[in-house]
């Protein structure tokens, strides 16, 4: 698709998912209602001179302030009233008021701050440093560790099913002591989610602003809708379409960039073709729980489980299985000896997957089908 066949205006469909070629400010206003969408969950540049394919990342303060606002304009209409926008912004060293500045003029449009969540990308307790680290010159500032993720809402009312994106208790003495029905609690607005390590642009997609595929699917989580439409202006390399498809939301992604566009329907189309959504009981879930989180970095079947913690939907169970988690749950639940991390994979996904591994009974689960 980087050839030149996506140009401005183009459509294509992957599924639930649409992608659409051009400016996102003329596409909202030709090719969405008013309260059309559920959810909108986007990062846009950050006006910190990266390296766009086509897109101008120096504009002055005020000239991206007055661009943003009129994208935020049509986010407005085409929201539902109770719809959730999530804005992802980062600001620098050298604008360290920008977004403080973006959200003041966003509240003149009538959106309300109804939550500021703080995207953690790296953290140090002790002597410890977990995370995205990426080391500045100078001696005047502190190293940018986070970055902000703006909930902005038209009724500052909008119910959440926190939930969703909840963490179990340390101390299990709580669960019953503060009234929880299940030891579940709300995950807080520090959203700890560092970047995967990368050693080369490739592995980045060639982009200069991506982000995991956690963050917008938490948000759509958080916002709790079944089924939602959810919206990406700034689609990029088309994470927050991944993350619709694995939430089975209906997406829409704009980008001006042909080549971007390119690269999210081949990550698109990698996520839903050979994709099977299951629904976990109350005992499959706590076995996903279980799995200590620090062992991720260990990979194996540690790191398939707790990449699938983060991915399931803790409210109702729904997790979205690809082509290639299946593959992996595959190797390591049926090609190695028997032991006990294998019976865990097994007890967790054989009741739903045993048909789809090695001829493996299914028992009486149901699975839906992509």
């Amino acid at each position: 698709m980087a050839d030149g066949s996506v140009w401005p205006g183009t459509r294509r469909f992957i599924g639930d998912q649409t992608l659409v070629a051009g400016d996102c400010c003329d596409v909202m206003a030709s090719q969405i209602d008013d309260g059309m969408v559920d959810v909108v969950v986007t990062s846009p540049p950050y006006n910190l001179n990266l390296s766009y394919n086509l897109y101008d990342d120096a504009r002055t303060e005020e000239d991206y302030l007055i661009w943003l606002t009129s994208v935020a304009k049509q986010v407005y209409r085409v929201l539902r009233d109770d719809g959730s926008f999530f804005l992802n912004i980062s600001g620098s060293n050298s604008q360290p008021w920008l977004p403080f500045e973006l959200v003041v003029r966003l509240r003149q449009l009538g959106f309300c701050l109804q939550n500021h969540i703080t995207w953690i990308k790296s953290i140090s307790t002790n002597l410890i440093s977990t995370g995205h680290f990426k080391p500045i010159s100078g001696k005047r500032f502190m190293h940018h560790n986070h970055e902000h993720i703006f909930h902005l809402t038209k009724t500052n009312n909008v119910e959440l099913d926190r939930l969703s994106v909840g963490i179990p208790f340390q101390d299990k003495s709580n669960i019953a002591r503060r009234g929880h029905e299940r030891d579940l609690r709300c995950r807080g607005n520090t959203w700890f989610l560092p970047y995967t390590t990368v050693k080369s642009k490739a592995q980045k997609f060639n982009h200069p602003g991506t982000f995991p595929v956690e963050l917008p699917l938490w948000c759509i989580y958080l916002h709790g809708k079944p089924f939602p439409i959810v919206l990406d202006p700034f689609m990029g390399t088309g994470t927050s379409l991944v993350a619709a498809r694995l939430a089975r939301a209906q997406g829409i992604g704009i980008d001006i960039d042909p080549t971007y566009i390119g690269t999210a329907l081949e990550r698109v189309t990698q996520t839903t073709e050979g994709a099977i959504d299951i629904t976990l009981s109350a005992d499959e879930i706590m076995d996903i729980l279980k799995q200590d989180p620090t062992t991720e970095k260990d990979g194996g079947w540690q790191g398939l489980l707790v990449g699938f913690q983060k991915r399931l939907n803790k409210t109702t169970g729904n997790i979205t299985i690809t082509a290639a988690d299946m593959a992996q749950i595959q190797r390591y639940a049926y090609h190695y000896k028997k032991g006990g991390w294998q019976n865990r994979l097994l007890g967790i996904f054989g009741r739903t997957l045993g048909p789809r591994l090695d001829g493996q009974p299914a028992g009486d689960a149901v699975c839906s089908l992509s």
